[in-house]
C-alpha cells in the first residue's frame, strides 16, 4: 500500500510517518499542497493523508484539486485540528472520505486507515456492477439509473443511497449504515439530511406502487426497499455472467 502524507507545517504528523513505517506501508511525505497535487497526477497512490496546516494553499483546496484530477480514484483522509461541524462538512463536501481530528491514538488511526481501505475497495468492486430491480437498473460505471430504458441522472449522494438500497432489497438498513455509506460518518441526531435525501430519491426515481418499488420507513430502525412484483429480484452481473440474488422480504 502506497500512501501520500501531506504534513505541511505540523510537527505532530511526524509521528504518523513513523507509524506508517512501522506498519510496513510505503509512503511519500509532502510539505506543500501544490507538490502533492502535482505528484498524484503521476503516482498511483492508494491513499492520501492530508493535514490542515499547510504553508501554501488551504487543505480543502488540495482535496478539490485532487478530486478534479483523479475523480473518485483515491481515498482521502483529512488529519485535522479543527473539530467544528462546519469544517467537517466542508471537507466531506469537497471530496474527503474521512475526517479525523488530532490528537489521535496510533491504534485508532490505523483502524481508521484499514476501515477506509476496506470501504473504498468495496466501492470499486461495485463500480462495474449493473443492479436490476423490477423495472429499474442502476449502472455503476456511468452512475445513473434507468426506468424502463428511460435514463435518470442522479447526484453522487443519491446514487450511493440508491445503490445501497437496491443491493439490499427487503433488508432493513439502519440509519447509521446509510449515513456512513453516503456521508462517510453518522449525522447529528437531529439532522434531516437523510430523510430529505430519501424524499428526493423517491421523487427522482418515481418510486411507488405504480412502478413496483417502494421505500418503507421502519420506525426507530431505518429504511427498507421493497419490490411489489414477486418475480422481480435484484440481479448483479459480474465477470461476464449474471448472478441472481434471492430477494428476502425480511421485516
Amino acid at each position: 500500500m502506497n500512501i501520500a502524507l501531506l504534513m505541511g507545517k505540523s510537527p505532530q504528523l511526524q509521528a504518523v510517518s513513523e507509524l506508517l513505517a512501522c506498519a510496513g506501508f510505503r509512503y511519500n511525505i509532502f510539505e506543500a499542497g501544490r507538490d502533492l497535487i502535482h505528484s498524484v497526477t503521476q503516482v498511483p497512490y492508494d491513499m492520501l493523508l492530508i493535514g490542515d496546516d499547510l504553508p501554501d494553499i488551504p487543505a480543502i483546496d488540495v482535496v478539490r484539486a485532487v478530486r478534479g484530477a483523479r475523480s473518485r480514484d483515491v481515498p482521502i483522509m483529512m488529519l485535522a485540528t479543527d473539530a467544528s461541524e462546519d469544517r467537517l462538512v466542508d471537507a466531506l463536501d469537497a471530496g474527503a472520505d474521512d475526517y479525523v481530528c488530532r490528537p489521535l491514538s496510533p491504534r485508532v488511526l490505523m483502524a481508521r486507515i484499514a476501515a477506509l481501505r476496506r470501504r473504498v475497495t468495496g466501492e470499486r468492486l461495485r463500480q462495474g456492477l449493473v443492479v436490476r430491480v423490477g423495472a429499474y437498473q442502476l449502472n455503476g460505471v456511468g452512475r445513473f439509473a434507468t426506468l424502463r430504458d428511460e435514463r435518470i441522472a442522479l447526484t453522487p449522494k443519491a446514487f450511493e443511497l440508491a445503490m445501497l438500497l437496491f443491493s439490499n432489497v427487503g433488508r432493513v438498513l439502519p440509519n447509521s449504515r446509510i449515513e456512513q455509506t453516503v456521508w462517510r460518518q453518522e449525522l447529528p441526531p437531529l439532522s434531516r439530511a437523510l430523510a430529505g435525501l430519501i424524499s428526493r430519491l423517491r421523487k427522482t426515481l418515481r418510486l411507488g406502487i405504480e412502478n413496483g418499488v417502494t421505500i418503507t420507513v421502519v420506525y426507530a430502525h431505518g429504511y427498507r426497499l421493497d419490490v411489489l412484483d414477486e418475480d422481480a429480484s435484484p440481479r448483479l452481473p459480474a465477470a461476464g455472467r449474471k448472478i441472481t440474488v434471492r430477494r428476502l422480504m425480511g421485516r
